[in-house]
């Protein structure tokens, strides 16, 4: 397992960044990690087509839907689109969420070596979009800074939660952390439209919920603030998963690496921080997927 990370998440609105000028820097939340300023825009019309290669027709389907909300062009494919969604295995040196994203007056291209990547990608083609249907120039290569970025919710309606999970996934975060409290079929729809918006939901349980574990595919569970007991940990290890718990932040609950000074092989530590659109946001000693 590779050394864990902390992450803190940026408080932003979820509306869509916009800009005066076509010619200043774009304005990506979270900021790439490359994103060298360029001049000009990309016009959207319904001439424009799409090409996708390699396994990259979902994070195509969601960039079109989002073009089709927005102007009303409902964009075809062609096999020599001026608007490629690209899946490039073979991409290097931007980890397992990066992508590459370059729009340019005449072409938009979008790459990325995995689905999370291009997913990422179309929501910072997103935030390019103004309202006159142009796409801001751009050179973007990013790739997050950590691995866990979580929101903490009690369970809300599920219309309620499913427009959480839209706006975590407009801004790249990726930890859903409930409290399953809630009827089984709600939570088991709720971790299916997490996962189809590249959102897993990390449960935190308790020795009386346990029973509720099956419903999340998550390899993590929370325990929120309670002492890891022996057979507590050997029911978590024979379902495969591995537990993660509260720490107030302080740095003598941590021993090396993030791990708890108890002594609990495999058990990380996660620190409250701050909220994001009224939902407390998480800030992690996080853990290697």
């Amino acid at each position: 397992m590779s050394e864990p990370r902390s992450a803190s998440v940026c408080r932003n609105s979820a509306d869509t960044p916009s800009v005066s000028s076509l010619e200043r820097k774009p304005v990506i939340v979270p900021m790439p990690t490359s994103a060298p300023r360029r001049t000009g825009s990309f016009v959207l019309t319904e001439d424009v087509t799409v090409r996708v290669t390699g396994q990259a027709r979902t994070a195509a389907a969601m960039l079109r839907e989002h073009i089709f909300r927005e102007t009303g062009y409902l964009l075809a494919e062609s096999p020599d689109g001026m608007l490629m969604v690209s899946h490039d295995p073979a991409m290097r040196g931007l980890g397992p969420e990066g992508y590459a994203l370059l729009v340019s007056n005449d072409a938009v291209m979008l790459r990325a070596g995995t689905q999370a990547g291009l997913r990422h990608g179309v929501q910072s083609f997103r935030q390019l979009m103004t309202r006159d249907a142009t796409v801001r120039a751009a050179d973007l290569r990013d790739s997050p800074a950590f691995a866990w970025r979580g929101v903490s919710s009690a369970l809300l309606p599920p219309a309620e939660m499913r427009k959480a999970i839209d706006r975590m996934a407009a801004y790249k975060l990726n930890v859903l952390h409930v409290f399953p409290d809630g009827d089984p079929d709600a939570l088991r729809e709720l971790v299916e439209y997490g996962r189809d918006h590249g959102i897993i939901v990390v449960p935190e349980l308790s020795p009386a919920t346990i029973e509720l574990l099956e419903l999340f595919p998550s390899r993590w569970v929370h325990i929120g603030t309670a002492k890891l007991t022996t057979k507590f940990a050997g029911l978590l290890e024979r379902h495969g998963k591995l537990p993660v718990r509260w720490h107030d932040g302080s740095t003598d609950v941590l021993g090396p690496h993030g791990k708890l000074a108890e002594g609990d092989d495999g058990l990380r530590a996660v620190a409250t921080a701050g909220w994001v659109g009224g939902l407390r946001t998480t800030s992690a000693v996080a853990p290697a997927w």
